[in-house]
C-alpha cells in the first residue's frame, strides 16, 4: 500500500498515512450519492396503495383511472371504468399521444388521475411525466403501487368479456 508521508518520513510508512486507492474513493462517493438521492427520486412520484384505491373506488369517489397496459394484458384484467390507452411502455411519441385522451378527460372533470400499469414501474413514471407535462397538476397524478400485477382484489378485475377476472 502506498503512503502519504509527513515531513519526509522513511518509505516504510510506519508513521505515514495510508493512501486510499482512487477507485475506492469513487465507489464510496457513488454509493453515498445513490443512498442520499434514492429517497428523493422515489418521492418525486405520488404512489397510491391498492388499499387506498379500493377505498376510493368503494366510496364512489370520482377518479380518472388511466390504464396503460398493452392490449392483451388489458383484455385479461382491468378495473371497471378505466380508460384503456394501451400506452405501455410509453417510450415512443405514438405511445405518449395515446395518453392525450386522459388529458382531455382530466380537463373536462378535474378529478384525480391514477395510472395503472403492469407493475407500477418506469412506464408508469413516464406516463406520469407526460400527464404532468401536459398540465395536470402533479399533486393530482398518482401511480398504483405495484401496478395491476400486485392488485390484491382480483374479484374487482374485469376481462374483455366483462366478467370477473
Amino acid at each position: 500500500m502506498k503512503c502519504i508521508l509527513r515531513n519526509r518520513q522513511p518509505a516504510n510508512c510506519t508513521k505515514g498515512i495510508p493512501m486510499v486507492p482512487k477507485r475506492m474513493i469513487v465507489l464510496v462517493s457513488i454509493a453515498a450519492v445513490l443512498t442520499i438521492c434514492a429517497p428523493i427520486l422515489a418521492a418525486a412520484y405520488n404512489l397510491m396503495d391498492p388499499e387506498d384505491l379500493k377505498v376510493r373506488l368503494d366510496s364512489g369517489q370520482p377518479l380518472i383511472l388511466v390504464d396503460i397496459q398493452p392490449v392483451n394484458a388489458y383484455r385479461e384484467h382491468h378495473l371497471y371504468g378505466s380508460l384503456a390507452t394501451y400506452a405501455y411502455p410509453v417510450k415512443t411519441e405514438l405511445e405518449g399521444r395515446s395518453l392525450e385522451q386522459a388529458v382531455s378527460v382530466y380537463e373536462a372533470y378535474r378529478h384525480d388521475v391514477v395510472i395503472i400499469s403492469p407493475r407500477g414501474g418506469r412506464a408508469a413514471q413516464r406516463a406520469h411525466d407526460f400527464l404532468v407535462g401536459k398540465g395536470i397538476p402533479e399533486e393530482q397524478v398518482f401511480i398504483l403501487r405495484g401496478g395491476i400485477s400486485q392488485w390484491p382484489y382480483r374479484e374487482m378485475l374485469l376481462n374483455i368479456r366483462g366478467g370477473c377476472g
